[in-house]
């Protein structure tokens, strides 16, 4: 694996087998249908060079926090994994349009979700004529966990945004792309040719959203050769601080607690400088600071370099201890 992981996407069909969930047209089956979504879908995000993985075979039947947990156990080594779930709604066969449900406990999710709703509506309301952006949505338990068993499962049960944040996983969703049991939008997606094209809408928003602009490249190659140009900075910055941050407060050295088990030590203060390890929980000082990239949408933050001499930190994961 090289140090340049940019993105993993974990795909998931929703249920299993080819006969789940009969929708209003006759020979429409969601499960069938999400599947071969979730086909297409792989080969439009691997064309751009994105890592892919699919939770299940076509007839396979994980549990639902199972699934999810694919996302958390695949995704070591990458700057940033989504996990998406795929379905088609169901309600009173008069409801329609497009929905994301997000992790309650990932709020910087929400604009890729909004990213994803506009692409499949753009797709799909020429022909249906009626389906439109529902809007992206969360739901928790009582005791604030997520409440859909493969959402929960993608933040490893988190019930607070401080617990999402340990694991891998920053973009977590069911994606509902219409309803089933709504005659025009079932017809519609009762078609390969239409499947296709939503695939290939939402791979392309996934990819813009991530900066991956040159379908010829890979994302997630290493800097070498005719990269394009975000792998190229990205690589830079292993070798260059000042690629991607600068320098604050070079003599101010204080202390701050670390409260999760793997915060990443990292040799230069940005998500693609290689991780040299882990703080492990306690507390530290920091005796510089620098901004650097946090995230493959390139949105910069604080970083802590260790007294030690270890290396950096994201300041986000950390707090100051007065």
């Amino acid at each position: 694996m090289s140090e340049n992981k940019k993105l993993l996407v974990v795909i998931d069909s929703g249920h299993t087998g080819n006969t789940y969930n009969a929708g209003a047209v006759k020979g429409y089956y969601e499960s069938k249908a999400v599947y071969d979504l979730s086909l297409y879908e792989k080969t439009a995000l691997e064309k751009r060079g994105i890592d892919v993985i699919l939770t299940r075979e076509r007839n396979q039947d994980p549990g639902l926090y199972e699934r999810g947990q694919m996302a958390v156990k695949k995704g070591n080594g990458y700057a940033n994994v989504l996990f998406e779930s795929n379905h088609t709604d169901a309600f009173n066969g008069k409801a329609c349009g497009v929905t994301v449900v997000r992790s309650a406990h990932l709020p910087g999710s929400e604009k890729l979700a909004e990213k994803m709703i506009d692409a499949i509506v753009k797709v799909m309301k020429p022909s249906t004529g009626i389906t439109y952006n529902r809007g992206v949505v969360t739901k928790t338990q009582s005791n604030g966990t997520d409440w859909y068993g493969v959402i929960r499962g993608a933040v490893s049960g988190a019930a607070s945004q401080g617990q999402a944040k340990n694991g891998p996983v920053r973009y977590d969703y069911i994606v509902e792309h219409g309803f089933h049991d709504n005659p025009k939008e079932c017809l519609f997606l009762s078609k390969q040719e239409n499947l296709k094209a939503i695939a290939e809408a939402k791979a392309a928003a996934i990819a813009e959203y991530f900066g991956i602009g040159n379908k010829n490249q890979s994302a997630n190659q290493s800097g070498h050769g005719s990269q394009n140009s975000l792998n190229n900075n990205s690589h830079q910055a292993n070798q260059n601080t000042s690629t991607d941050s600068t320098t604050l407060n070079k003599k101010t050295a204080y202390l701050v607690r670390v409260s999760v088990d793997d915060l990443n030590i990292r040799q230069a203060p940005t998500i693609y400088s290689k991780a040299v390890g882990f703080t492990g929980k306690g507390v530290f000082t920091i005796t510089e600071e620098a901004t650097g990239i946090v995230n493959a949408a390139g949105e910069k933050s604080r970083w802590g370099k260790l007294k030690s001499g270890q290396g950096w930190i994201c300041l986000d994961y950390a707090e100051k201890v007065a």
